[in-house]
């Protein structure tokens, strides 16, 4: 086992048309304790990635042939878990903000970046990667609850008795875990999530998920509940007050399913 490993500095793919703008870029990485490579087109930067594991690939929008954007598409559908970092040139943020939505988990502006130290450069990395890792906990607790919806449907079918059913498949769950109705009225629950929030097990089948809310998150999570009974699993970063009145950070992630002739909804929330 490596007790090294906050220590480990990520791997890192620059992707630029100038040598100049690599070398510089790699010089102020290296500096910092990274390991970096470089390609000075999109395509060399796919190959790259398929031949070897990076954490990071910081990539310019504009590339001779195959441009910036085309392969931060190629990498979102082939590649979920490395961190992509846009370097735009100054007047472009607007091409930015559209590489983020594209999938992108943060940018830095090249002419700025160049002129300036290795600590801001850093700084956008460090934050990239914490974005990509708070998604790919996303994905990962989706799928979680695609699993434990199956297992619901399974055991619908052949349950005689709903609230023993669903305290037997919560039970060893390792992740809180709460079933509610649309309007967030809870229906069930696991230990871990009664140990989270610090009521009794009678006091929370008389409340709503929302109740647990902070009321500066609260509407956030509503929202949330919105969009997930159109159909689409969302996860949101949002605050939970237990009965001791503390305010304790969370993930909350949630899908809809149909049991029986009702819609209910499916959350885990993770500290």
């Amino acid at each position: 086992m490596n007790t090294n490993k906050e220590f480990v500095k990520e791997k890192i793919l620059i992707v630029d048309d100038s040598p100049l703008v690599c070398e510089m870029f790699g010089n102020t990485l290296r500096k910092k304790g990274y390991d970096t490579a470089t390609v000075n087109d999109g395509e060399s930067a796919l190959k790259k990635l398929s031949a070897e594991s990076f954490q990071v690939m910081l990539l310019d929008l504009v590339l001779p042939g195959m441009n910036g954007m085309d392969v931060l598409r190629e990498c979102r559908k082939n590649n979920h878990e490395i961190c992509i970092i846009v370097a735009t040139s100054y007047g472009s943020e607007a091409t930015a903000v559209e590489a983020i939505q594209e999938g992108a988990d943060d940018y830095v502006v090249k002419d700025f970046m160049l002129m300036n130290d290795a600590r801001s450069l850093d700084i956008v990395i460090s934050r990239g990667l914490e974005r990509r890792r708070l998604a790919m906990e996303n994905i990962e607790l989706n799928k979680q609850l695609k699993e434990l919806n199956a297992m619901l449907q399974s055991a619908y079918s052949r349950a005689k008795d709903e609230k023993d059913y669903i305290r037997n498949l919560f039970a060893n769950m390792a992740y809180a875990v709460v079933l509610s109705n649309n309007e967030g009225h809870i229906l069930g629950f696991n230990d871990v999530f009664v140990k989270m929030t610090g009521f009794p097990e009678r006091d929370l089948c008389a409340m709503c998920v929302f109740d647990l809310m902070g009321n500066e998150t609260k509407e956030d999570v509503k929202s949330l509940f919105k969009k997930i009974r159109a159909g689409v699993a969302h996860g949101i970063k949002t605050r939970m007050v237990t009965k001791a009145q503390k305010d304790i950070d969370v993930t909350l992630n949630a899908t809809s399913f149909k049991m029986g002739a009702e819609r209910l909804l499916l959350a885990t929330i993770v500290v």
